[in-house]
């Protein structure tokens, strides 16, 4: 296995999106074991430090609490108006440090999928 030019982050939801959920579907509520095990992965630029991937999520975290409340519902206008990165990290667990080994042998430069 080769180890890609990319690292990777791991955002997982905390109760926060649990008791938004419910509030937008009371009628349907989800339980905190159907939170257990979720987990989307994002990949990001390769850095050398934690700070330098901390300040990539800073400068992407909105894209990334929207693609996660997607996850619930489409409809954006049951979405929170106003997302900060001190809110996106109320929300989620984000686990920073995650190296990529891809299993696939590299195409040829110059060829594209």
């Amino acid at each position: 296995m080769q180890r890609s030019d990319r690292m990777a982050i791991v955002v997982m939801p905390r109760e926060p999106v649990l008791d938004w959920v419910n509030g937008v579907t009371p009628e349907e509520p989800v339980w905190v074991d159907e939170l257990s095990g979720r987990a989307n992965v994002y990949f990001i630029p390769r850095y050398e430090t934690p700070d330098e991937v901390e300040e990539h999520v800073r400068g992407i975290f909105d894209k990334i609490f929207c693609n996660e409340l997607a996850e619930w519902f489409d409809d954006e206008s049951r979405w929170p108006e106003k997302r900060t990165y001190d809110m996106f990290n109320d929300w989620f667990d984000v686990l920073y440090d995650v190296v990529v080994f891809d299993d696939q042998p590299r195409p040829p430069l110059g060829h594209h999928n």
